[in-house]
């Protein structure tokens, strides 16, 4: 840590005593511990923050001050403090793009901002020393120091399109940051000038008489100037951002005074020369290069660059302003020869140039894609080449084409050696030379690479299939490179990724081996989703839009642990011609292992209400009381309507509950159905009287699923599971939530008790023309009467949809009391409320007995007759007329838990 600069910070926490001595009120080196440890998080902030900036194609939209220091709030919505504790907060300074005035902190200095920077290449932006402003003053060339006092440690300058922070860093040294401000901004150029320097004199002359040239540049005519080639003299600059067209801007070279040199400087981008061009560098390089402009002639181009110092010529120094904005230091020369100096030029002999300039070096190996080559020779005003007799067919037929200087090789012509090439050239003392150079083709080790969208895989099960967005990676082959491509020559590396294969694990290190459902697991389609034919002379790659990869019946992985799996990945698809590559395509795959919710959902049909599930509680083995958790979650269904996943889902998660006793209780082995829940002492049912009271009715448990097993380090078997969130589950009693409903003509009113018969009568009909009374439980509705309160009658098996287990069927039973064990699986019993004064008696009936053969014809006719009368509804004896009260209907299911229905009933 700098000590100096954390002075400035403790000082106001030091007391001065009466003798002159330091008094420390604590232990300092705790407060340097902490700065220490804000400062690093600084840096950890503005590495993103550049990163995001230079890479990611954002800017800065706002600065302001906070106490202290900084915050910078980013197009993407994100904004980062860069502050130390306990130190004011830092000061924003914005020059007016208009009028250059300097604002500080929002108030106008009357300081006006000069453009670019000083002759020694500094930034003629404001900053602060000793506490003060220090503006540049253009008049006298120099910083003057302000009267405005600067506030904190760290400040702000925004200037035109770009920001510069001035903040500590980690060792409490002052350092500055540029960033833009708009997605269009140039922040930082760098170019260190090798070639615009002083001794590269540009050789020139006058052509002593007409010239015929086939030439780019065409006839020449006695007296005019010719210039020796400028391809030499390329330089090269980086940008920042690395998104940054410097292409497209206006590019000047200016002296001290802002004068302009008189020349045009072309940026092209570094990487432009490969088998796809791009406008914009993709790594932030371009190549620079000038033209002299029109106003150079014979008579001045000896002078045009020089000023007169002491009687004597010395070359201008330039610096490169990028939009009239200087974003160099003076440190570039365009020296020409003198008058004295063009008069020695001599003619350039034939067969002197052997070998050609190929990306500034030497050489007779050609790469491929497009590539412009050069002579060597500074005095050749202009050059061609051109393939002649035997080596124009064999040209020909591997596809290589020149135009001028610039050959363009397709990845077919990868190895092809010795092909001669005749060069013409055109010195500037006007002569042309003939020169015959062998050329070798470069093999295609490595492809040039282009990324596409991004992919991401969530593992889910063997044979699934996902789709690569190609976008125009194909629609950018030349038409010898699409039409030499078979869909053999296509194949994937397992770089990073996915290993995709024909047969079984191999010895390979990618996160992911996966066999392929056939030998050729890749389907590629065009715009159309349509299956584009690779087979054959006339297939054609250029159509293809997409890539659709089916993955096998095998996941293995090379990987050591399992940990390894998952992530950030890269799968090169490289496109082939034989034995040469063409292009690699790389695409950006993140896979990661999948939610519970990617794979299931809720059972539509299911009683599901705000993640809680409503069940019925049954019996299980030894009479006791179980909840059934069968189909309550279901596979989702992919496009086709096919199910995701056929795994079955389990609840082994602990299940969890209070019994009414307050004891938690936690059940470690549940299972598909949850089994004993009164197990190890847990009471959930309450004795109440004659009947048992549902005390506890909730539980907590979580679902999971083993999808997947993926074998790595050849031994090892990875096994994924999802497991939900959890969720509860509801217990009733079967009979929990019945209600008895009277209907006349459809419509729900109280019961009528016939005043012949004495009968309710049972429910007839359907929709809105029913009538009578009806047991409604879950979706189901049923007449009530005797016969279907009877076990011993056929039409007792009811069909209900009762909650918690789909179209269950129950059998109730009529019985005289409800002490005891139900005599059959349930039991239902009907009486009235006695409490509202309910009048008069209710009565079942007594069951038949069956039809024997020996009980004679008048047997026989009683019990037909009082089965027939006890089917025609419930008896309600001893009513006058308007009198009435409340049926109550009580169950007891087969855990004795007592449930009642209810209804009003008039005579």
């Amino acid at each position: 840590m700098n000590k100096k600069f954390l002075s400035a910070i403790l000082f106001g926490a030091l007391m001065v005593s009466s003798t002159g001595t330091f008094v420390s009120c604590k232990d300092y080196d705790d407060d340097i511990d902490e700065i220490n440890k804000e400062l690093t998080d600084i840096k950890s902030k503005l590495s993103d923050l550049e990163s995001k900036v230079t890479t990611g194609g954002a800017y800065v939209t706002k600065i302001e001050s906070v106490e202290g220091g900084l915050k910078v709030s980013v197009s993407d919505g994100t904004s980062y403090n860069l502050t130390i504790a306990g130190t004011p907060a830092g000061s924003t300074v914005v020059i007016d793009k208009t009028t250059g005035e300097i604002s500080i902190d929002g108030t106008p200095t009357g300081f006006f901002a000069t453009t670019g920077t000083t002759p020694q290449g500094e930034s003629t932006a404001p900053y602060v020393k000793d506490g003060f402003w220090y503006f540049y003053d253009d008049a006298t060339k120099a910083f003057v120091k302000s009267e405005y006092k600067a506030s904190g440690n760290a400040w702000a300058v925004q200037k035109g399109d770009s920001v510069v922070l001035h903040i500590p860093n980690e060792a409490g040294v002052m350092q500055e940051i540029t960033l833009p401000t708009s997605s269009s901004a140039l922040t930082a150029l760098n170019a260190t000038p090798s070639k615009w320097t002083s001794g590269k004199n540009i050789a020139w002359s006058k052509a002593g008489a007409d010239v015929t040239w086939a030439g780019k540049k065409g006839n020449v005519a006695a007296g005019q100037l010719l210039i020796g080639q400028l391809s030499n003299l390329v330089e090269v600059a980086e940008v920042s951002p690395k998104s940054y067209d410097l292409g497209a801007q206006e590019l000047t070279l200016v002296d001290v005074e802002g004068k302009a040199a008189p020349v045009k400087v072309v940026a092209t981008p570094q990487d432009a020369e490969s088998t796809a061009p791009r406008a914009v560098s993709m790594n932030g390089k371009w190549n620079l290069s000038i033209e002299m402009n029109e106003t150079i002639t014979a008579d001045n181009i000896a002078t045009a660059f020089t000023k007169k110092e002491n009687g004597v010529d010395r070359n201008v120094k330039y610096a490169l302003a990028v939009n009239g904005t200087v974003m160099t230091g003076y440190a570039f020369v365009i020296d020409t020869q003198t008058d004295a100096e063009s008069k020695t030029n001599k003619a350039l002999s034939d067969k002197s140039i052997t070998s050609v300039v190929i990306d500034g070096e030497d050489g007779n190996t050609v790469p491929l894609g497009t590539t412009i080559l050069a002579v060597k020779e500074d005095n050749v005003y202009d050059s061609y080449i051109k393939f002649e007799g035997l080596a124009a067919s064999k040209a020909e037929k591997a596809g290589i084409t020149v135009d001028g200087m610039t050959m363009t090789v397709p990845a077919t012509a990868a190895g092809v050696q010795g092909l001669e090439a005749t060069i013409y050239a055109l010195d500037v003392t006007g002569h042309i030379s003939t020169h015959t150079v062998t050329l070798n083709i470069a093999s295609a080790t490595e492809a040039p690479s282009e990324s596409v969208s991004p992919v991401d895989i969530k593992i889910i099960k063997t044979g699934q299939s996902f789709t690569i967005d190609l976008g125009d990676t194909f629609a950018n082959l030349d038409a010898n490179q699409a039409l030499s491509i078979n869909e053999s020559a296509l194949t994937t590396n397992n770089k990073d990724f996915f290993a995709l294969t024909d047969d079984a694990l191999s010895a390979q290190n990618a996160p992911y081996e996966v066999c392929l459902a056939s030998v050729n697991g890749i389907v590629y389609k065009n715009e159309k989703d349509e299956e584009v034919n690779l087979t054959g002379a006339s297939a054609d790659l250029r159509s293809i839009k997409k890539a659709v990869i089916t993955l096998g019946s095998d996941y293995k992985s090379g990987t050591e642990s399992p940990a390894n799996m998952f992530g950030s990945f890269t799968l090169t698809l490289t496109l082939k011609a034989g034995e040469n590559a063409v292009k690699a395509i790389e695409i950006p795959v993140t896979v990661e292992e999948p939610a519970f919710g990617d794979l299931y959902e809720q059972n539509e049909y299911a009683a599901w209400a705000d993640n809680t599930y409503t069940t019925a509680l049954v019996k299980a083995v030894g009479n006791k009381p179980s909840i059934s958790l069968e189909n309550i979650f279901v596979s989702k269904k992919d496009a086709n309507g096919t199910a995701i996943t056929s795994a079955s889902v389990s609840y082994t998660e602990k299940v969890t509950y209070t019994d009414y006793d307050g004891k938690a209780a936690e059940n470690k082995n549940a299972t598909a159905l949850f089994g004993d829940l009164s197990a190890s002492g847990v009471k959930i049912l309450k004795d109440v009287d004659n009947g048992k009271e549902l005390a506890v009715n909730t539980f907590k448990t979580k679902a999971s699923a083993e999808i997947l097993e993926i074998q790595y380090n050849t031994s090892g078997t990875y096994k994924v599971k999802v497991t939900s969130p959890e969720f509860t589950v509801k217990a009733k009693s079967v009979f929990e939530g019945a209600s008895l409903v009277y209907y006349k003509a459809g419509a729900s009113v109280d019961a009528i008790v016939n005043t012949e018969t004495d009968m309710i009568a049972p429910l007839t009909g359907a929709a809105e023309k029913r009538n009578g009374l009806a047991l409604k439980l879950g979706d189901s509705e049923m007449a009530v009467n005797f016969a279907n309160l009877s076990a011993d009658n056929a039409a007792t098996d009811q069909n209900y949809n009762v909650q918690g287990k789909l179209g269950q069927k129950f059998t109730v039973t009529k019985q005289a009391n409800l002490s005891g064990t139900p005599a059959s699986t349930y039991a239902i019993y009907a009486s009235l409320d006695e409490s509202e004064n309910s009048f008069g008696t209710v009565t079942m009936g007594t069951p038949p007995d069956k039809y024997t053969t020996t009980s004679g014809d008048a047997t026989k006719k009683q019990a037909a007759q009082q089965a027939e009368n006890n089917a025609t509804g419930i008896k309600v004896t001893g009513l006058e007329e308007g009198q009435g009260g409340t049926l109550v209907l009580t169950f007891k299911d087969e855990l004795g838990i007592i449930t009642t229905a209810t209804v009003k009933y008039k005579k």
